[in-house]
Formats: C-alpha cells, sequence, structure tokens
C-alpha cells in the first residue's frame, strides 16, 4: 500500500489548516498536485489525495492479478486462396485479343512468435482471422496476397489443437473448382477438351490435397514456444486459382475458365502457458512461499496471513553472490496446493503446469503446523509424476515459531531417507541465514557445484 506523507505539509496543516506548495509538489501525488495547482491545499484535500493514492494502488493490484489467464482457447483461420481471373486483352480495332486474366492472391497465413515481457495470455482475442487473397484481375494482374497475421505469446507457451478438432481444409472436389464467365459453364462442359482439363485438374488437386496435409500438420505435443524467436507456422493460407491465361494452347483458343483458390483452415486451438523457470516453489496455502521469493529475490508477490494469498503465479530472478558466481536463477511460486489439487480440487489442476518445465523443486513446508511430514507426503501425492527425474530441495519455513526445532529433526529425518536436501529457514527473520538458503537453492538448479 503506498502512504504519501509530507511531514512539513502535516506539520502546517495542523496548525492553520492550508498551504502554498511551489516547486515541491512534482514529488507529490496527482490528487495533491491538483489542490497545489489552485494554490491551496486544505487538511480535507490532503486527507482524500492520500485515499485515492492508496485506494489506486490496490485498484492497479487487484487489476494485474484478475488479467492473468495461462489457457485460453482460440478459433483461428487462415485465409483462403483468391480466384482466377476470366478476361482478354481489349484494343483498339481489335474486336478480340488473348486471353489475359491474372492469378488470385494467396491466403493470408497465421504465425505464432514467442517474444519477452509477456506474463500472460489475455491480450490474446478469442477470434483470430487472417485475410483472403483477392481474385486476379485483367491484364495479366495477379491479385494482392491476404496479410498475415502473427499472434505474439509469452515465452513458455504451447499451442495444440484443440480436443476434438482436426486440421482439414474444405477444398471442392478434386476436379472441380472451375470459375465460368458468365453464360458459359455449359458451353464450356459440354467441351472435350474441358472435360480433359478437369481431369488433369483431379490429378493435381489429389497432389495439392496430400501436399497439404503434410504442411498443415503439428507435433502430437504441439508447438513448444520455449525462448523467444521469429514467428513460427501455424496455419498456411490457401494457394490462389489460376487465371484464363494460363489455359491458352493452339487447341483452346479462348478459354472462357480460371479456377478457383485454394481454401484456408479453420480450427479451435488451445494455448498454454508453463512458467519458465530453473525451479517450482511448491507448498500448502499460507507455507510462506511468497514470503520467501521476497526475500531471496526482486519479485513482489502478495503476502498475507489468509490461504491462497498467491492467486497467480510469479517468477522471481535470484542473483548469487557475485564472489562466489556471477550467474543467477529463476524461481516459480505458484498458489498454495491443497490435498486433492491433482483431482481439480482448490485451485485444482490450473497451476501445478507451471512447475513441470521447472529442472528441480523446492519443497515449502511450514513448520508451525501440527505435522510437517504428513504435509509433505500430500505435496508429493499431488505433484505426482511431475516430481519424476527433478533435482529436490526441502524447505523448512516458518523456522522460528515455538517448538519448531523437533518437527524439523522429524522432517530432516524424514528427508534424508529419501535423499532430499533440506534446510530451515525464517524468510521474515533474515538472521536465519537466507544465503545459506540462496546457495542449497543454486545447487539444485545447477549453477553451483558445491
Amino acid at each position: 500500500m503506498l502512504i504519501y506523507y509530507v511531514e512539513p505539509i502535516a506539520n502546517h496543516l495542523s496548525q492553520c489548516g492550508r498551504k502554498t506548495i511551489g516547486e515541491k509538489s512534482l514529488s507529490l501525488p496527482r490528487a495533491i498536485r491538483t489542490a497545489i495547482g489552485r494554490d491551496v491545499l486544505s487538511r480535507q484535500n490532503y486527507i482524500q489525495a492520500r485515499f485515492v493514492a492508496n485506494r489506486t494502488s490496490w485498484q492497479n493490484r487487484a487489476k494485474a492479478d484478475s488479467n492473468f489467464i495461462d489457457v485460453m482457447h482460440v478459433k483461428i483461420s487462415s485465409g483462403k486462396g483468391g480466384n482466377g481471373c476470366v478476361s482478354f486483352l481489349r484494343e483498339q480495332n481489335r474486336s478480340k485479343g488473348a486471353p489475359d486474366g491474372g492469378d488470385g492472391g494467396r491466403g493470408g497465413s497465421v504465425y505464432v512468435q514467442a517474444v519477452e515481457g509477456e506474463r500472460s495470455l489475455h491480450k490474446l482475442r478469442r477470434t483470430i482471422v487472417a485475410e483472403d487473397g483477392r481474385a486476379g484481375q485483367s491484364a495479366q494482374m495477379n491479385g494482392r496476397d491476404g496479410n498475415d497475421v502473427i499472434i505474439k505469446v509469452p515465452v513458455g507457451t504451447n499451442v495444440s489443437v484443440a480436443e476434438g478438432e482436426t486440421l482439414e481444409r474444405e477444398n471442392h472436389y478434386p476436379g472441380l473448382g472451375w470459375v465460368h464467365m458468365s453464360g458459359f459453364r455449359e458451353y464450356n462442359l459440354e467441351r472435350d477438351f474441358f472435360q480433359e482439363l478437369m481431369r488433369l485438374k483431379e490429378e493435381e488437386d489429389h497432389v495439392q490435397d496430400s501436399t497439404e496435409k503434410m504442411e498443415d500438420r503439428l507435433p502430437d505435443d504441439g508447438i513448444d514456444l520455449t525462448v523467444a524467436g521469429p514467428p513460427v507456422l501455424l496455419l498456411k493460407g490457401g494457394r490462389g486459382g489460376q487465371g484464363n491465361m494460363h489455359f491458352h494452347t493452339p487447341n483452346i483458343r479462348n478459354p472462357r475458365f480460371a479456377t478457383v483458390g485454394r481454401a484456408g483452415i479453420t480450427a479451435r486451438f488451445k494455448f498454454e502457458l508453463k512458467l519458465l523457470a530453473d525451479i517450482g516453489l511448491v507448498g500448502l496455502p499460507n507455507a510462506g512461499k511468497s514470503t520467501l521469493l521476497r526475500a531471496i529475490s526482486r519479485a513482489r508477490p502478495r503476502v498475507g496471513h489468509w490461504e491462497f494469498t498467491t492467486l497467480t503465479p510469479s517468477v522471481g530472478t535470484v542473483q548469487l553472490d557475485p564472489a562466489i558466481s556471477d550467474t543467477s536463477f529463476t524461481v516459480a511460486d505458484i498458489p498454495g496446493i491443497i490435498d486433492g489439487a491433482s483431482s481439480n480440487k482448490g485451485m485444482g489442476l490450473d497451476f501445478l503446469r507451471h512447475i513441470e518445465r521447472a529442472g528441480a523443486l523446492v519443497f515449502v513446508i511450514a513448520l508451525d503446523r501440527s505435522d510437517p511430514i504428513a504435509d509433505l507426503k500430500v505435496l508429493f501425492d499431488e505433484v505426482g509424476h511431475r516430481l519424476r527425474d527433478k533435482r529436490v530441495l526441502v524447505i523448512g519455513s516458518k523456522a522460528d515459531v515455538p517448538n519448531s526445532e523437533k518437527r524439523y529433526r522429524d522432517l530432516a529425518q524424514f528427508a534424508d531417507l529419501r535423499g532430499f536436501s533440506i534446510v530451515p529457514v525464517s524468510a521474515i527473520h533474515v538472521d536465519h541465514d537466507i544465503q545459506g538458503v540462496i546457495h542449497a537453492m543454486g545447487r539444485i538448479a545447477g549453477v553451483l557445484n558445491y
């Protein structure tokens, strides 16, 4: 909570109730500067200004929490290719010229790109549509390609086809898909050369269908955007149709037909954000994870004396002592896990995904609870398969509470039997060797070798 308090102002207000202030007003909040602009600052205005500043800070924090979204389903469509054009050259003193219809433009494609600085998927739209290609024109002018769409997402986002969806293009039946000049459809269908063209186009369409199926295929586990980089193709736009100038042969003097553009793809995709961190903090609600993260890094998660204080995951960067190493590591703090979280109770599975990418897990166990060992067993059960092949550290938090020594010894014996390191800490009182905790975390993060 931000509280603006200026001692000279308070003293003067207590004496006469108002004050004229000059250049010093630049460092005050807007509500106070507004009153100063009128050259008068009353006690009531000052109290109201403080209240507005405090309320605005709380509202901004609440808004930041409510904006966090780590799973979204988005309907995405790539553009359809433009149709070819049926046109003939027209010149003065020339009644009938050669065919000059241009090709249709390519439909817009859809790309995804991981960018730094984004921490949530809340900016994504529910429906994203790329532009269709434009139809070809006369004078052998091709249609304009549809504009591509680049979807920017946070680093650590996985993009996969939603359950029950298939990537299929709704193209015409092979051999069909023609654009006929007005009034000439029946005429064209009756001609032998057109029947031969339909047969050749059927073969070409089969090849094109196979090519598109290969190009449209995505990995079974989706596109994993673990590093910021160039855009990655998600859906390719449809190819443009051919204009009638391509069908001019000695046997076809006046081709009054062209081909339609290929279809784009429409499908629903699942965007899933998984935080990228070297270490994941795991613990029951109110175990002290956020307090610990604040003590060892510059991250500022919400801290309080009630359960589920942390409503959104946060990542902090821990800098090691420069005398030991110039490296750092990142730590992800997720909301507290309760018994039954793996069955979607409490916060459920919504945030367990954020520890999947971590190479190591730190289990924060509060020593002010009656049975810390039982708490650790609950966490092991709920994390389940996510614990496989990960390095583990157990931290006994709140080590300054009464009777915590015996609980810590029992917890340490339980951890030693399973080969897990364990350290006690009180993040509120930094004299309980926070640096020792940082070094222990650095070892399981792989940045320290001793």
